[in-house]
């Protein structure tokens, strides 16, 4: 219960016993947590006071607000190294975060213009399109749509199970191995393509990881889409493993 008799204010007790209840695990990481009117029966505290409370608590980082959702405990950052990003399974056996992918498309296309540059194909010719969702702890992070040659990797689509590393698959099946990769960063809208899949609103932000990836002529392109409320990129320099 809130008191009204001492110096701290309300909006400040209502912050730190919601603090209290997720350390607590009785708000979970993802959980919704109740409504402003709510919240304002349970503490006998007005509309405004709630309100500044959540706030401030989502300024903290303990709390996300989703537009047309609600308000969320926000999930454990993923953190990744701008520098030093490697393929998405490597990422993750190196993580503490407990990750899993899932596939969600995979099928041979004829590659657009835009798709047949990045790999240095001609227009038209068939590309494999893997989509694989990425979670930690259970909540989706990041969606990554690649592309390879079907040319290039004959019978590669047979070859793909839901746990492989396509690092290391074309490497050891076809000799490619990364030497480095071209990145581009950039803050994009969420599409009606991509809620479908990331539980997101059309609209919400996302970063958009393009990476062209290199041996000594293009392997592959991957764009790669993650949620802006969870994700972090760092730039570390100086000798750090790469992911």
């Amino acid at each position: 219960m809130l008191e009204k008799n001492i110096k701290t204010p309300l909006y400040e007790q209502i912050e730190i016993e919601l603090k209290r209840l997720i350390n607590d695990d009785k708000y979970k990481q993802g959980d919704l947590i109740a409504s402003e009117s709510e919240l304002g029966r349970e503490f006998g505290a007005s509309r405004i006071t709630i309100r500044r409370a959540v706030s401030d608590l989502v300024d903290q980082g303990y709390l996300v607000k989703k537009q047309g959702k609600g308000t969320f405990v926000q999930a454990n950052m993923v953190e990744r190294n701008l520098l030093h990003l490697g393929s998405y399974s490597n990422f993750m056996k190196n993580s503490s975060k407990h990750p899993s992918i899932q596939i969600v498309k995979l099928q041979e296309i004829a590659s657009t213009d835009k798709i047949a540059e990045l790999l240095n194909i001609f227009p038209g010719e068939p590309v494999i399109n893997l989509k694989r969702l990425v979670k930690f702890n259970k909540e989706v992070s990041g969606l990554e749509s690649a592309y390879y040659s079907s040319n290039k990797f004959p019978k590669l689509r047979e070859k793909i199970t839901p746990d492989i590393s396509m690092a290391n698959l074309l490497s050891t099946q076809y000799g490619y191995k990364e030497q480095g990769s071209n990145q581009l960063l950039s803050y994009v809208p969420a599409t009606s393509e991509l809620t479908q899949y990331m539980n997101k609103v059309p609209g919400e932000p996302l970063f958009k990881l393009r990476r062209q990836v290199m041996d000594k002529e293009v392997i592959y392109v991957t764009f790669n889409y993650y949620d802006a409320s969870t994700t972090n990129f760092a730039i570390t320099s100086g000798n750090q493993r790469k992911e």
